[in-house]
């Protein structure tokens, strides 16, 4: 709910003068912070502070297997796509899980890295981030998460009811 995240932590002073380029995903009261795609959602269709929420779900192989998410299959709808890095363009991941059901995609990298997801496609409405492996790692599949961008969210879409 709002309520849920107005009470979250404010960000780290330190990030704030990055926080063009920052996310964070919300998983109960933990934090997890993320870089941001050039592309998507979050990439200028909306203004301001915003959050995505849905239910995290793990494609799978969600890491490992270089092809992992460019060919998915899995039912998305209402959910927050983890996709391991690899196999294809981080747009084409993005493009297949938005067309699946995704509210968001999570690009996991393979390494304990941030990094910067690049391409272009003006047709992928979805926010796209990327976490590192560590953090990908805590995140538990069926959790509701939020994909957060801005300091503060001034909206929340997404699967919100019965959570």
């Amino acid at each position: 709910s709002m309520r849920e995240l107005e009470s979250l932590p404010p960000w780290p002073e330190e990030l704030v003068p990055a926080l063009g380029s920052m996310a964070r995903i919300v998983v109960g009261n933990r934090q997890i912070i993320c870089a941001r795609a050039e592309f998507g959602l979050q990439s200028g269709a909306v203004a301001g502070s915003c959050a995505i929420r849905g239910i995290l779900h793990r494609c799978d192989p969600w890491l490992g297997d270089s092809t992992e998410g460019c060919f998915i299959g899995d039912q998305l709808r209402g959910r927050v796509a983890l996709i391991g890095r690899g196999g294809c363009r981080f747009t084409e991941k993005a493009e297949r899980a938005q067309r699946a059901g995704a509210v968001a995609v999570v690009i996991v990298n393979n390494a304990d890295l941030l990094f910067n997801v690049l391409g272009q496609a003006s047709d992928i409405r979805v926010p796209v981030v990327s976490v590192t492996k560590s953090d990908a790692d805590t995140l538990e599949d069926g959790v509701v998460a939020s994909v957060i961008w801005g300091l503060h969210p001034a909206s929340v879409k997404g699967v919100t009811g019965g959570y």
